[in-house]
Protein backbone atom coordinates (compact mmCIF):
# COMPACT_ATOMS: atom_id res chain seq x y z
CA UNK A 1 0.00 0.00 0.00
CA UNK A 2 1.08 3.57 -0.75
CA UNK A 3 -1.22 5.64 1.42
CA UNK A 4 -4.70 4.87 0.14
CA UNK A 5 -3.48 3.25 -3.07
CA UNK A 6 -2.63 -0.37 -3.72
CA UNK A 7 0.08 -0.58 -6.39
CA UNK A 8 0.64 -3.46 -8.82
CA UNK A 9 4.00 -3.18 -10.59
CA UNK A 10 5.14 -5.22 -13.60
CA UNK A 11 8.70 -6.42 -12.97
CA UNK A 12 9.71 -8.55 -15.96
CA UNK A 13 12.54 -6.09 -16.52
CA UNK A 14 14.70 -8.51 -18.54
CA UNK A 15 12.17 -8.24 -21.38
CA UNK A 16 10.85 -4.72 -20.75
CA UNK A 17 7.67 -6.12 -19.21
CA UNK A 18 6.63 -7.85 -22.42
CA UNK A 19 4.07 -10.45 -21.42
CA UNK A 20 3.50 -14.11 -22.22
CA UNK A 21 0.33 -16.01 -21.31
CA UNK A 22 2.04 -17.26 -18.14
CA UNK A 23 2.99 -13.69 -17.20
CA UNK A 24 -0.60 -12.65 -17.91
CA UNK A 25 -1.86 -15.26 -15.44
CA UNK A 26 0.45 -13.85 -12.75
CA UNK A 27 -0.59 -10.26 -13.43
CA UNK A 28 -4.29 -11.14 -13.53
CA UNK A 29 -4.03 -12.81 -10.14
CA UNK A 30 -2.06 -9.89 -8.68
CA UNK A 31 -4.68 -7.36 -9.82
CA UNK A 32 -7.51 -9.49 -8.46
CA UNK A 33 -5.86 -9.92 -5.06
CA UNK A 34 -4.78 -6.26 -4.82
CA UNK A 35 -8.27 -5.04 -5.62
CA UNK A 36 -9.59 -6.80 -2.54
CA UNK A 37 -7.30 -4.85 -0.19
CA UNK A 38 -9.89 -3.47 2.25
CA UNK A 39 -8.17 -0.12 2.85
CA UNK A 40 -7.50 0.66 -0.80
CA UNK A 41 -9.37 3.51 -2.45
CA UNK A 42 -7.83 2.82 -5.87
CA UNK A 43 -5.43 0.48 -7.67
CA UNK A 44 -2.42 1.89 -9.52
CA UNK A 45 -0.90 -0.20 -12.32
CA UNK A 46 2.74 0.57 -13.11
CA UNK A 47 5.86 -0.96 -14.61
CA UNK A 48 9.45 -0.98 -13.43
CA UNK A 49 11.53 0.85 -16.02
CA UNK A 50 9.05 0.20 -18.83
CA UNK A 51 5.29 0.17 -18.36
CA UNK A 52 4.98 -2.69 -20.86
CA UNK A 53 6.61 -3.23 -24.24
CA UNK A 54 3.61 -5.35 -25.25
CA UNK A 55 3.33 -9.05 -25.90
CA UNK A 56 6.38 -11.31 -25.56
CA UNK A 57 7.12 -11.62 -29.29
CA UNK A 58 9.33 -14.76 -29.15
CA UNK A 59 6.67 -16.46 -27.02
CA UNK A 60 3.84 -15.61 -29.39
CA UNK A 61 5.93 -16.49 -32.43
CA UNK A 62 6.44 -19.95 -30.92
CA UNK A 63 2.74 -20.14 -30.12
CA UNK A 64 1.98 -19.46 -33.77
CA UNK A 65 4.23 -22.33 -34.83
CA UNK A 66 2.89 -24.92 -32.40
CA UNK A 67 -0.84 -24.24 -31.89
CA UNK A 68 -3.81 -24.16 -34.23
CA UNK A 69 -5.57 -20.79 -34.67
CA UNK A 70 -8.47 -21.79 -32.39
CA UNK A 71 -6.05 -22.84 -29.65
CA UNK A 72 -4.24 -19.51 -29.94
CA UNK A 73 -7.62 -17.75 -29.86
CA UNK A 74 -8.51 -19.46 -26.61
CA UNK A 75 -5.08 -18.74 -25.10
CA UNK A 76 -5.50 -15.04 -25.85
CA UNK A 77 -9.16 -14.86 -24.86
CA UNK A 78 -8.94 -16.93 -21.68
CA UNK A 79 -5.51 -15.92 -20.41
CA UNK A 80 -4.02 -12.76 -21.90
CA UNK A 81 -7.34 -10.92 -21.96
CA UNK A 82 -7.77 -12.05 -18.36
CA UNK A 83 -5.70 -9.02 -17.35
CA UNK A 84 -8.24 -6.72 -18.99
CA UNK A 85 -11.14 -8.50 -17.28
CA UNK A 86 -9.37 -8.21 -13.92
CA UNK A 87 -9.13 -4.44 -14.42
CA UNK A 88 -12.79 -4.33 -15.47
CA UNK A 89 -13.83 -6.28 -12.37
CA UNK A 90 -11.58 -4.44 -9.91
CA UNK A 91 -13.83 -3.15 -7.10
CA UNK A 92 -12.01 0.19 -6.90
CA UNK A 93 -11.00 2.73 -9.57
CA UNK A 94 -7.89 1.82 -11.55
CA UNK A 95 -5.11 4.18 -12.65
CA UNK A 96 -2.32 3.50 -15.13
CA UNK A 97 0.94 5.21 -14.16
CA UNK A 98 2.90 5.21 -17.44
CA UNK A 99 6.49 6.19 -16.66
CA UNK A 100 7.99 4.26 -19.57
CA UNK A 101 6.93 2.82 -22.88
CA UNK A 102 3.40 1.41 -23.18
CA UNK A 103 3.28 -0.30 -26.56
CA UNK A 104 0.69 -2.66 -28.05
CA UNK A 105 -0.59 -4.79 -25.19
CA UNK A 106 0.96 -2.23 -22.83
CA UNK A 107 -1.15 0.55 -24.32
CA UNK A 108 -4.23 -1.68 -24.09
CA UNK A 109 -3.57 -2.19 -20.37
CA UNK A 110 -3.42 1.56 -19.89
CA UNK A 111 -6.61 2.08 -21.92
CA UNK A 112 -8.40 -0.51 -19.79
CA UNK A 113 -7.79 1.54 -16.64
CA UNK A 114 -10.26 4.18 -15.49
CA UNK A 115 -7.59 6.89 -15.47
CA UNK A 116 -4.17 7.28 -17.09
CA UNK A 117 -1.16 9.46 -16.34
CA UNK A 118 1.87 9.62 -18.65
CA UNK A 119 5.12 10.91 -17.21
CA UNK A 120 8.00 12.75 -18.94
CA UNK A 121 9.72 9.46 -19.84
CA UNK A 122 6.53 7.65 -20.77
CA UNK A 123 4.63 7.26 -24.01
CA UNK A 124 1.75 5.32 -25.54
CA UNK A 125 2.02 3.61 -28.92
CA UNK A 126 -0.44 1.44 -30.83
CA UNK A 127 2.34 -0.84 -32.03
CA UNK A 128 0.30 -3.91 -32.94
CA UNK A 129 -0.05 -3.09 -36.65
CA UNK A 130 3.73 -2.81 -37.16
CA UNK A 131 3.96 -6.45 -36.05
CA UNK A 132 1.26 -7.45 -38.55
CA UNK A 133 -1.35 -7.91 -35.83
CA UNK A 134 -4.58 -6.39 -34.61
CA UNK A 135 -5.02 -5.21 -31.01
CA UNK A 136 -5.57 -8.68 -29.61
CA UNK A 137 -6.51 -7.58 -26.11
CA UNK A 138 -9.42 -5.44 -27.27
CA UNK A 139 -7.49 -2.25 -27.84
CA UNK A 140 -9.63 -1.05 -30.75
CA UNK A 141 -12.78 -1.08 -28.61
CA UNK A 142 -10.98 0.15 -25.48
CA UNK A 143 -9.65 3.12 -27.46
CA UNK A 144 -13.07 3.75 -29.02
CA UNK A 145 -14.69 4.18 -25.59
CA UNK A 146 -12.26 7.03 -24.86
CA UNK A 147 -11.62 8.58 -28.28
CA UNK A 148 -13.91 7.28 -31.06
CA UNK A 149 -12.28 7.02 -34.50
CA UNK A 150 -8.80 7.93 -33.23
CA UNK A 151 -7.60 4.43 -34.16
CA UNK A 152 -7.18 5.42 -37.82
CA UNK A 153 -4.86 8.30 -37.01
CA UNK A 154 -2.79 6.10 -34.70
CA UNK A 155 -2.58 3.33 -37.29
CA UNK A 156 -1.44 5.75 -39.97
CA UNK A 157 1.15 7.61 -37.91
CA UNK A 158 2.34 4.89 -35.47
CA UNK A 159 3.23 7.86 -33.30
CA UNK A 160 4.85 7.71 -29.90
CA UNK A 161 2.29 9.62 -27.86
CA UNK A 162 4.18 11.64 -25.27
CA UNK A 163 2.46 12.94 -22.16
CA UNK A 164 1.55 16.21 -23.84
CA UNK A 165 0.34 14.53 -27.02
CA UNK A 166 -1.70 11.92 -25.14
CA UNK A 167 -3.28 14.74 -23.14
CA UNK A 168 -4.03 16.70 -26.32
CA UNK A 169 -5.82 13.64 -27.76
CA UNK A 170 -7.78 13.06 -24.56
CA UNK A 171 -6.14 9.71 -23.84
CA UNK A 172 -4.30 10.56 -20.63
CA UNK A 173 -3.28 13.29 -18.23
CA UNK A 174 0.24 14.66 -17.92
CA UNK A 175 2.03 13.13 -14.96
CA UNK A 176 4.39 15.51 -13.17
CA UNK A 177 6.99 15.17 -11.86
CA UNK A 178 6.17 11.62 -12.96
CA UNK A 179 3.11 9.48 -13.58
CA UNK A 180 3.30 7.57 -10.30
CA UNK A 181 3.38 10.76 -8.22
CA UNK A 182 0.35 12.11 -10.07
CA UNK A 183 -1.51 8.82 -9.72
CA UNK A 184 -0.93 8.73 -5.95
CA UNK A 185 -1.99 12.37 -5.67
CA UNK A 186 -5.20 11.54 -7.52
CA UNK A 187 -5.91 8.67 -5.13
CA UNK A 188 -5.39 10.98 -2.15
CA UNK A 189 -7.70 13.57 -3.70
CA UNK A 190 -10.44 10.96 -4.17
CA UNK A 191 -10.04 9.42 -0.74
CA UNK A 192 -12.54 11.73 0.96
CA UNK A 193 -15.05 9.25 -0.48
CA UNK A 194 -15.49 5.82 1.01
CA UNK A 195 -14.32 2.72 -0.81
CA UNK A 196 -17.96 1.82 -1.33
CA UNK A 197 -18.86 5.08 -3.05
CA UNK A 198 -15.72 5.02 -5.21
CA UNK A 199 -16.53 1.47 -6.28
CA UNK A 200 -19.98 2.60 -7.45
CA UNK A 201 -18.47 5.37 -9.58
CA UNK A 202 -16.02 2.90 -11.11
CA UNK A 203 -18.76 0.38 -11.85
CA UNK A 204 -21.03 2.99 -13.44
CA UNK A 205 -18.23 4.41 -15.58
CA UNK A 206 -17.33 0.97 -16.92
CA UNK A 207 -20.96 0.05 -17.44
CA UNK A 208 -21.46 3.18 -19.55
CA UNK A 209 -18.67 2.49 -22.01
CA UNK A 210 -17.12 -0.96 -21.60
CA UNK A 211 -16.86 -2.99 -24.85
CA UNK A 212 -18.96 -6.12 -25.20
CA UNK A 213 -17.46 -9.52 -24.49
CA UNK A 214 -18.17 -10.42 -28.11
CA UNK A 215 -15.70 -7.73 -29.16
CA UNK A 216 -12.92 -9.26 -27.06
CA UNK A 217 -13.77 -12.74 -28.32
CA UNK A 218 -13.61 -11.52 -31.92
CA UNK A 219 -10.25 -9.86 -31.28
CA UNK A 220 -8.91 -13.16 -29.92
CA UNK A 221 -10.29 -15.08 -32.89
CA UNK A 222 -8.72 -12.73 -35.43
CA UNK A 223 -5.39 -12.68 -33.59
CA UNK A 224 -5.37 -16.48 -33.47
CA UNK A 225 -5.42 -16.57 -37.25
CA UNK A 226 -2.81 -13.84 -37.66
CA UNK A 227 -0.33 -15.35 -35.21
CA UNK A 228 -0.42 -18.63 -37.09
CA UNK A 229 0.03 -17.07 -40.53
CA UNK A 230 3.07 -17.26 -42.79
CA UNK A 231 3.08 -13.47 -43.04
CA UNK A 232 3.43 -13.09 -39.27
CA UNK A 233 6.11 -15.78 -39.14
CA UNK A 234 8.18 -14.00 -41.77
CA UNK A 235 7.73 -10.60 -40.14
CA UNK A 236 8.64 -11.99 -36.72
CA UNK A 237 11.81 -13.59 -38.04
CA UNK A 238 12.81 -10.26 -39.54
CA UNK A 239 12.08 -8.37 -36.31
CA UNK A 240 13.95 -10.91 -34.20
CA UNK A 241 16.90 -10.88 -36.60
CA UNK A 242 16.56 -14.49 -37.72
CA UNK A 243 16.53 -13.80 -41.42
Amino acid sequence: MHGNAVVVTLRWTDKRNALSAEDADVLTAAISVAGEEPEARALVLAGEGTFSAGGDLPYFAQLGRTLAPEEIHQTIYRRVQGIIRALRDCPVPTIAAVDGAAIGLGMDLALACDMRFVGPKGFLMQGWARAGLIAGTGGVALLHRIAPDLIWKLLAAQEKLTAERASELGLAEVGAPDAMSSALERVDALSYMSRTVLSKYAALGRCAAWPSDDNFDKAGEIQGGLLGSEDFRALTEKILGKS
